[in-house]
Formats: structure tokens, C-alpha cells, sequence
């Protein structure tokens, strides 16, 4: 065994530690906005998947905001029905190799394919939602001979640390396993002795045990033993959970102390825990369901309350005459009472209290109010722009138009999704394929270990569209001055315009031709010009000639003594 089992222990319960300060929100926010999505790995009951809706919700408005904005994202940044990313080299060479720009666009079709095919797009969609509500989520990546898979941990499953740049390059996920489950996962000469004895028992077969997966660079553990130069830069610890951490108790490892089921490594960080927004060196984000708690939990109370007020309208506390008792009161619909005629002068039956009409519309209006600052800050507004839009074919540009400013105030959060999420994504998809042979072969036997991103999402053009529309209007600028000053063209770089308006909009690599092409192209076409220019000049001399021959000619059969113009010349020089 490499590590020292009982530090990993340590650090995971330290780590935890560390977390426990968002406990307490993490619950308000699943009752309010997620129902079913947080696991509490503190309670004894941690393995009972809760009820998917809280009994005490009486206003959904939390839960349906969350869901407009997970598919929000999901439709505007990862859409499945359309390209959302593209590959291009690194750095931006400006010598490409032939070919080298249709292998990418062919290897960003095939990836599309793969991710199709994986479990990729329900797996991000529920990373989104737990974005909105908790403001940290945990996706995993595996491959095998089967494909891609994407694992998603539930919120209070998992704990994460970071590195010096901010990186988030360690966790710790729990998981609750039976012991049928833990022997046929793991190799059979690493699970307990008295594990494999609770499966030879029917009655013990679902006993449940705690399994932690821990995933951390390498380097940080080193000091705890040989590390061997062939071992992978990340290494990935499943063990069993000591009983001094068990929430129900019980023996979760080798007489009480944690024990190692399988020990591996990954060449890559095989996770991707992305966060909404953070502040310095934060481990977890601030999520916007976090921002808007109060209102939604004042939304509540104020529904309660109007749901009292529409029930005490409806059916309203009433006073009943005391001659009533004996017989008492139907007031069911066509129901009869009787009471005493000779007391006339009162009435037998009569509402105490019942609210009046202007208190039920302001109690309605102040509920509309609190629900769109619920709404405008889980940024619902924003994505049914192209949800709820009749218009399938909306473009970018429009989006941007319409929401440019909500557009501004999501442009960190989706800059950090795409480089603490999409981008590692893509590249670490792009490195498991080429590892599995599952990559088109690159031309002219080109070595490609790394590649770059390019976005073409929805969002991702919205926000790219500001660009493009100033390089429209500086074309158009310089080309209606240069109808006064032709010399406003010269300052133009036809090329770098080219290249960087199809850059902001995201256009296929394939679209432009290579460097090499297009200078032999143009090498070809002046060629063509010149020669066309000595055609024409030679066509010119021919044409000249002619005409001198003509006039030679006429000359030459001119009679003399005539008054021509070969008399009067012949005259001038006598």
C-alpha cells in the first residue's frame, strides 16, 4: 500500500470540516428549490433517497425558476439539437498543415457523436441545477471499452480542495454501497473477510457500508512512501470508512479502522467541479439561489397567508344563533335549518370575519412582486429569450440586442463555466479518445497531443456578437469613405479581416483555404493577369500596325495631281 489509509481519513473528515459552514444553507436551499438533490452525509438516514418534493413547499415558484434556468444553460451553452463547440490548434499557428483544418472539423464531429452516445447531456443538465441552487457541482469522467461516462454527485456527497491557482484539484465523494454491491466492484482478495461473510448471509445482504473515492494529486501524499516514477499524476484511493466517522455506528472497516478496496491514477483530473461564483480562494461557490433565500422563503409565509385569506373567504368562520344548538346548522349546498320564527329580529347565521376584495388583490400583487425578484435572480427572463421565443431560428445577435445588459452581468459565470467546466470537458474527451484509438488519424502523420476550444454555443455567440458587429460597421465605414478616398482601402488588411470576423462567429476551420493555398492561388491569378496584360499590350502594337499599313497603303495608290494630302506634303517639301 502506498498512502497511509488512516491520513486519508483525516483529510477527508477535515475537508468536511470545512464544508460543514454550508450545511445548514445546503438544506433551506433543497427544500426550497431542489427537492430530492441534497444528500446529508451527517444524518443517520444518509442512504434513504428523500421524498423528490418537500410536504411544507407550498409555493413552487423556487422549484420552477431552477428548472427554466438549468435548461436555460443547457439549451444556450450545450445544446444537443446543435454544434455547441469546435476544435483549432493551439496558439494559433500561422502555418497550418494541409488538411490539418478538416481533420479538426471531422474530429469535432466525431466527438459530438461520442458525447451523444454518453450519458454527457443529462449528466450537464443536472450540473446546472445543482449550479443554481448550490453554487459548487461535481461531474466525473471515466472511459472503458463501452465509451464515455459521466458520474454526477449529489451535492453533500462530496467534498473538494483547491491548489494554489484556485484549481479545484482534489475530492472526496462518498458513496453508500451494500455489500453485494462493494464484492462485485472491486477485486475480491481486496474486500473484508467480514464483508464477503454478510453476503453468504441472505438476510445481511443489503447491510450498507460507507466507500469513499478519493482523487488528489500524487505529490501531496509523497512523503508517505515510495512514489514510483510510472505512477499517474493523480492518484484514485477507494476505501472503506472507518466506524469513528460512521454515521449509524456501525463497523464500516476492518475492525473499525478504514481499509483500502483499490488503489489507480489518472493521467488527467478525471472531475469537473465548476462553481457559479467565488470570492478569493473560496472552495465553494455563492450560488443565485443562495441571493434570493430570503425572498423565497418570505414568499412562503406570504403564500401562506393568502391561502388563509382565499379559505376564510370561501368558507368564512361563522356565529349561529343559540335557539340553533339543538338542531343545528346545514350549510351544505341545499341543506335546511331550522330555528325559532318568533326571534325574527336576528339573524341565525352570520359570518364573523371575511376578507374584502382589495386585501386579497394586494396580498396577490405583493406575491407577483416577490416572485419576479425570485425570477430576475435565477435569470428566468434571460434564457426564455430563446426558450419560450415561437421563433425557432432566433439568432445570437438578437439575444444579445435584447438582453445585452442581463447578458453582461452572466458573462464571468459563463466565462467560468467554460474554463472550469466545457473547456476541460472537451479536452480531457479529446485526450480519452485519442488514448482509446477513437480519433481520426491525422493527416501526413501529425502528432496532435493538445488542442484548443472554440465555443458556438447560443450564449457563447451572444456574447461574441458585440465584436462582430464592430468589425461589420468598420468595413462599412472605410468602404463608404473609400468611394471620396480610395487611399482609406489601403489601410484595410483584407486577410486579418477575413480570418478574425469568421473567429467571432464561430465559422468552421474548413472554410478557410491553408496559407499555402491561398499563395498559390493568388501567385496564379497575378500570372494570369500578366499575361493578359502582354496580350493586351501585344493586341495593342498588332492594332497600331495595322493602321499604319493601311495608311501606307493608301498612300501608296494615291494619284498624284489630285489635291491630296500627298500632294500638299510633297509640295511642302519643294
Amino acid at each position: 500500500m502506498t498512502f497511509d489509509i488512516t491520513r486519508l481519513q483525516t483529510r477527508y473528515e477535515e475537508l468536511r470540516l470545512e464544508r460543514s459552514g454550508f450545511t445548514e444553507v445546503y438544506r433551506e436551499i433543497a427544500r426550497l428549490f431542489a427537492p430530492g438533490r441534497y444528500r446529508d452525509d451527517t444524518a443517520s438516514d444518509y442512504h434513504l433517497r428523500p421524498y423528490p418534493i418537500d410536504s411544507k413547499l407550498v409555493n413552487s415558484t423556487g422549484v420552477l425558476s431552477l428548472r427554466a434556468m438549468a435548461a436555460g444553460l443547457h439549451g444556450g451553452m450545450t445544446s444537443p439539437v446543435r454544434p455547441w463547440f469546435r476544435l483549432v490548434l493551439q496558439g494559433n499557428p500561422t502555418e497550418v498543415p494541409e488538411g490539418l483544418n478538416a481533420w479538426l472539423d471531422l474530429t469535432t464531429q466525431v466527438m459530438q457523436a461520442v458525447l451523444h452516445q454518453s450519458n454527457f447531456y443529462s449528466a450537464v443538465h443536472g450540473l446546472y441545477a445543482d449550479l443554481g441552487a448550490f453554487g459548487t457541482g461535481l461531474l466525473v469522467e471515466t472511459a472503458d471499452e463501452d465509451g464515455i461516462h459521466f458520474h454526477l454527485c449529489n451535492p453533500g456527497e462530496f467534498v473538494i480542495d483547491i491548489n494554489s491557482n484556485n484549481e479545484v484539484d482534489t475530492f472526496y465523494r462518498r458513496i453508500h454501497m451494500t455489500a453485494r454491491q462493494i464484492v462485485d466492484t472491486f477485486n475480491n482478495k481486496n474486500v473484508p473477510d467480514f464483508i464477503k461473510g454478510q453476503c453468504e448471509h441472505t438476510r445481511n445482504v443489503t447491510a450498507r457500508y460507507d466507500v469513499i473515492h478519493a482523487v488528489f494529486p500524487r505529490n501531496e501524499f509523497k512523503t508517505l512512501g515510495r512514489i514510483a516514477s510510472t505512477d499517474k499524476p493523480y492518484a484514485s484511493v477507494y476505501f472503506l470508512l472507518g466506524s469513528s466517522s460512521s454515521s449509524t455506528g456501525e463497523l464500516t472497516g476492518l475492525g473499525g479502522k478504514p481499509s483500502v478496496l483499490e488503489e489507480g491514477g489518472y493521467d488527467i483530473f478525471p472531475a469537473f467541479a465548476p462553481r457559479w461564483d467565488i470570492s478569493n480562494s473560496d472552495r465553494y461557490g455563492i450560488s443565485p439561489a443562495m441571493q434570493v433565500l430570503p425572498d423565497c422563503k418570505m414568499l412562503q409565509a406570504m403564500t401562506t397567508t393568502l391561502r388563509k385569506l382565499q379559505h376564510k373567504a370561501a368558507d368564512p368562520p361563522l356565529v349561529v344563533d343559540q335557539s340553533l344548538r339543538a338542531t343545528g346548522v346545514r350549510l351544505t349546498p341545499g341543506g335546511l335549518s331550522y330555528f325559532d320564527s318568533t326571534r325574527t329580529g336576528m339573524t341565525p347565521v352570520a359570518p364573523i370575519h371575511q376578507p374584502d376584495a382589495q386585501t386579497l388583490q394586494y396580498s396577490m400583487q405583493a406575491i407577483q412582486e416577490v416572485q419576479e425578484i425570485i425570477n430576475n435572480g435565477m435569470y428566468v427572463e434571460l434564457f426564455r429569450t430563446f426558450l419560450d421565443d415561437e421563433r425557432h431560428n432566433v439568432t445570437a445577435t438578437e439575444i444579445s440586442a435584447r438582453q445585452s445588459e442581463k447578458l453582461v452581468l452572466l458573462g464571468p459565470v459563463l466565462e467560468r463555466l467554460h474554463k472550469e467546466l466545457l473547456q476541460p470537458v472537451i479536452q480531457r474527451t479529446f485526450a480519452l479518445m485519442r488514448e482509446w484509438g477513437a480519433l481520426p488519424s491525422p493527416p501526413n502523420n501529425v502528432d496532435i497531443i493538445n488542442v484548443d476550444v472554440t465555443f458556438e454555443s447560443v450564449l457563447a455567440q451572444a456574447q461574441r456578437a458585440s465584436l462582430s458587429a464592430n468589425i461589420e460597421q468598420g468595413v462599412v465605414f472605410v468602404g463608404n469613405l473609400a468611394q471620396m478616398a480610395p487611399e482609406a482601402l489601403d489601410l484595410l488588411n483584407a486577410d486579418s479581416t477575413v480570418r478574425a470576423y469568421l473567429d467571432r462567429v464561430a465559422a468552421p476551420a474548413s472554410m478557410l483555404r491553408e496559407q499555402g493555398e491561398v499563395e498559390m492561388i493568388r501567385q496564379r491569378r497575378a500570372e494570369q493577369q500578366a499575361q493578359q496584360q502582354q496580350m493586351a499590350v501585344g493586341n495593342q502594337a498588332l492594332a497600331e500596325a495595322g493602321v499604319l499599313a493601311d495608311a501606307a497603303k493608301t498612300m501608296g495608290e494615291t494619284k498624284l495631281g489630285q489635291g491630296s494630302v500627298l500632294d500638299n506634303l510633297l509640295g511642302g517639301m519643294q
